[in-house]
């Protein structure tokens, strides 16, 4: 029996050694995305692969950036569809790869003049959460030890853009699961349907409060995964909107920088937490509109 665990351990000793390490930046067709993708192909030694649901652009992204890092591979992954997600699972899974670094950049924002307002609610919500729910039970089981996760914020992912105080416990109960938090989703999405959210105090907008969701999500996550090592954080990048063609490229370098420290220099000790963009671990519960300049 005693030799039976040792050739087991073994032969799992040997997969272990076997698999290639990866990171991944999802979302990285956007302006932050794309300064964030520049930076990590030029320090990053080993393979990296970036999601844009638009193929053209990813490409394009691809021809420039390779020359940091030949081992730069594009991979079309749509969050509003699971069938996308479980094709990209696959991709890494049957290449023996595991994932050390996953930044999420995804940032859904309505732009179609033709949509209804709730049409923006439910598009919004299906990229920016639960795509990103499902992209974690489908992917996270890649992880690494010790892996790390860096969810993109901003000032709006701050439990205070909710009005309504009675929400804002039932979001940021410590003890609250998957479920729960889903059905709290649903029940923003039923008064954005009948168009009441705001003045229930849901916030001002489904963008910002696909943000809290986010932030939920990145707490939520750590609760799961911290006891594997994994190191989960949320982070804002700084002054960085939606209207991405009124800012210069410096602002989105700036932007990367917090993102890139989560991502590859803060102490694993630091996880499940907000981090400012001057680095600095802030409340959830902070008031977005004070930056914050200390601890």
């Amino acid at each position: 029996m005693a030799s039976d665990n040792v050739i087991t351990l073994f032969a799992a000793s040997i997969i272990s050694a076997a698999m290639i390490n990866v990171a991944i930046v999802v979302g990285a067709a956007s302006n932050l995305g794309y300064q964030v993708l520049k930076k990590l192909t030029k320090v990053y030694n080993g393979k990296i692969y970036f999601t844009a649901e638009d193929e053209s652009t990813g490409y394009n992204i691809h021809d420039v950036l390779k020359k940091n890092n030949a081992n730069l591979e594009y991979f079309k992954v749509d969050f509003a569809y699971t069938k996308s997600i479980i094709k990209f699972r696959h991709h890494i899974q049957d290449r023996d790869e595991r994932i050390e670094l996953l930044i999420n950049i995804t940032d859904y924002v309505p732009t179609e003049r033709h949509l209804s307002h709730f049409e923006k609610v439910r598009r919004t919500l299906s990229v920016n959460f639960y795509g990103y729910i499902n992209f974690g039970k489908l992917v996270y089981p890649l992880l690494t030890e010790n892996a790390r996760v860096v969810n993109v914020s901003g000032p709006a992912g701050l439990l205070t853009t909710v009005e309504n105080e009675v929400i804002r416990k039932r979001i940021s109960n410590p003890e609250l699961t998957e479920d729960e938090l889903v059905a709290i989703i649903q029940e923003y999405e039923e008064a954005a349907r009948k168009g009441v959210e705001k003045t229930e105090g849901w916030g001002t907008s489904v963008t910002a409060f696909s943000k809290v969701a986010l932030s939920a999500v990145t707490f939520l996550q750590h609760r799961q995964w911290s006891d594997k090592g994994v190191v989960i954080n949320c982070v804002n990048p700084g002054n960085v909107t939606s209207r991405e063609d009124r800012k210069s490229t410096k602002v989105f370098e700036e932007g990367a920088k917090a993102i890139l420290y989560l991502a590859l220099e803060a102490p694993l000790t630091l996880k499940g937490n907000f981090v400012w963009s001057n680095y600095n671990v802030i409340e959830w519960n902070s008031d977005p509109f004070v930056e914050v300049t200390t601890v």
